[in-house]
């Protein structure tokens, strides 16, 4: 929205035009303001200004930002031509607006500052020496002053000073020398400064944090020396509280920049590559493939990455645009959202379920005609018994109309038929039921249902089906939630419209990252990104030994306590 914003001094004063850009304009006495009101009576940020089918302003309590807020509005009003309304001592209106603006407004001062000239006069004659005042006492009284205000009143508490008790009521306290709110976390301890400052006047040691987070891991394991490539870092070179509400960990990238853009020199079994910087020098992603010998991690661009999950899965017939067939819905069009739901975070997404996504179009039915009843899916002997049991139960009990479906020929179950069935004709109906259910094994495992999805072998009278070796987490040591980007189509980083087999992987590479993201500096239209965006420092998998110090060889990981 374009919006002209005639601005006059007085009443009658020629008018200064501005124009503002934007979707909302803030109307206050801050600086940065779209529409900068400088006057002492003005609110920082009094209200601000939006288009809905023309301009509304609104007043809210406190200070108002440049985006959505959640804070109550105490008054809303429909800008008219004609009918002004008044900001402390300024006058707001509507007026019609030039070719090339959406809108246009003007602002007018009508009570300028009224200065009292006698006060004034009479203020600036008063002077120390007029009161008989030393200048010299007068300074030494405001330092004295200070000092027992905002040092020995609030040193009382901490360092036991004879007037402890005195200062309990006092209403000047140690809060001066707070120097802001503690984070969420350490909200409950706010009052305790010892637990955190065990020492007067001197630094918080790592002794005070690993009380309470025995559990933090260190960066790397002891293999690395951990305790040289840190020799001198405490916790607070990263963690700093009172700082806000929010998380304590530094936001930039120096730290990490440090030892990673020349990794090798740090230590030479390090397996990472040199990073300074996202958008201009960070390697290609690596991912985590699942082979036959275990999980292994493959970068991208050294090779094809190929998935060895043992499943048989286009994605390009499943993603057709023409729909799918479907046995209960018939022709049915599939998103990717149909098979990957996700998780209660949000941030990923459930393990595929045979159950859940799948069983609807491919069903595990061994007898459509005689019965709805399907095998266990994932358990080939399991499956092979149901198969063996039904075909003995319908052998000596089916009905006739169901025998002849099931075996192809007229008749019905042994047990139904008059007089008693002898050895021998029992003997000759399961002997029956044995051959269909070989037969019916055969085509499920080979033919129409297993082979469908899996790798299956066959060792004499059974059959083996390859275990699936999938993954949920593609790069485990990056962070990464879906939850963020939501706006995001899934084929922008997935590409799968074309897949027809199961073994390509479809991760997204750097380039696809760095469309949106740009690295530690501002860039415009794009987001900017340092290194603990998507990675961690501590890894729960090297824990931190407290005990450990650089003399102590005895201990096998961490790092020193100071």
């Amino acid at each position: 929205m374009k919006l002209l914003v005639v601005v006059r001094a007085a009443p009658g004063a020629p008018p200064v035009k501005k124009t503002v850009e934007g979707m909302i304009f803030r109307v206050g006495r801050n600086a940065s303001c779209e529409i900068h009101l400088a006057d002492p009576r003005i609110p920082l940020e009094q209200g601000m200004l939006f288009d809905r089918g023309g301009l509304v302003y609104v007043e809210g309590e406190g200070q108002l930002r440049a985006v959505a807020t959640t804070r109550k509005a105490v008054r809303s009003v429909r800008l008219k031509p004609g009918e002004p309304i008044e900001i402390g001592p300024y006058r707001m209106e509507a007026i019609a607006a030039p070719a090339g603006f959406d809108a246009a407004i003007s602002v007018e001062l009508q009570r300028p500052v009224q200065v009292a000239t006698k006060l004034a006069t009479r203020a600036s004659g008063t002077t120390l020496a007029s009161l008989r005042i030393s200048k010299r006492w007068a300074s030494w009284a405001i330092v004295a002053a200070v000092l027992i205000a905002f040092v020995a009143i609030p040193a009382a508490r901490v360092l036991d000073l004879p007037w402890k008790d005195a200062t309990k009521t006092a209403s000047v306290g140690d809060r001066f020398w707070n120097p802001g709110p503690v984070m969420l976390a350490h909200q409950p301890i706010e009052a305790k400064c010892d637990a955190c400052h065990q020492v007067a006047f001197e630094h918080v040691k790592d002794g005070a944090c690993l009380e309470c987070h025995k559990s933090i891991g260190h960066h790397v394991g002891p293999e690395l020396m951990p305790a040289s490539l840190f020799a001198g870092a405490r916790c607070s070179a990263c963690h700093r509280d009172h700082k806000g509400v929010k998380t304590t960990h530094r936001d930039d990238d120096r730290f990490c920049v440090d030892c990673h853009v020349d990794i090798g020199a740090r230590t030479k079994s390090a397996k990472s590559s040199n990073v300074s910087d996202f958008a201009k020098n960070h390697p290609a992603f690596r991912v985590t493939l699942p082979t036959p010998e275990g999980m292994r991690r493959v970068r991208q661009g050294e090779g094809k990455l190929v998935e060895a999950s043992s499943l048989k899965f286009p994605h390009a017939t499943h993603l057709d645009p023409k729909g799918v067939r479907s046995p209960m819905q018939g022709r049915m069009k599939l998103e990717c959202r149909s098979c990957h739901e996700p998780d209660a975070t949000r941030r990923g997404f459930l393990p595929i379920s045979m159950p859940r996504h799948c069983q609807e179009c491919h069903s595990l039915q061994f007898e459509p005609a005689v019965t709805t009843r399907e095998v266990p899916h994932g358990k080939p002997a399991q499956a092979l018994v149901v198969i063996d049991e039904f075909y003995a139960s319908l052998a000596l009990q089916g009905v006739r109309d169901s025998f002849q479906k099931a075996f192809g020929v007229p008749g019905e179950g042994l047990l139904r038929r008059a007089g008693e069935p002898t050895a021998a004709a029992r003997e000759s109906a399961l002997r029956l039921a044995r051959a269909k259910a070989r037969k019916v094994g055969e085509e499920m495992f080979e033919v129409r249902v297993c082979r469908t999805c899996h790798e299956v072998a066959r060792e004499k009278d059974e059959w083996r089906v390859a275990p699936v070796r999938s993954t949920t987490e593609w790069m485990p040591r990056a962070t990464f939630s879906h939850k963020s980007h939501p706006h995001a189509k899934c084929e922008r980083c997935h590409d799968v419209a074309e897949s027809k087999q199961a073994s390509d992987v479809a991760m997204p590479a750097i380039a696809t990252c760095r469309e949106c993201h740009g690295g530690s500096r501002p860039v415009e239209g794009k987001v900017m990104s340092n290194c603990l965006l998507c990675h961690g420092f501590h890894d729960a998998r090297h824990p931190w030994d407290p005990g450990f110090s650089p003399g102590n060889r005895a201990s096998g990981r961490v790092t020193s306590v100071r």
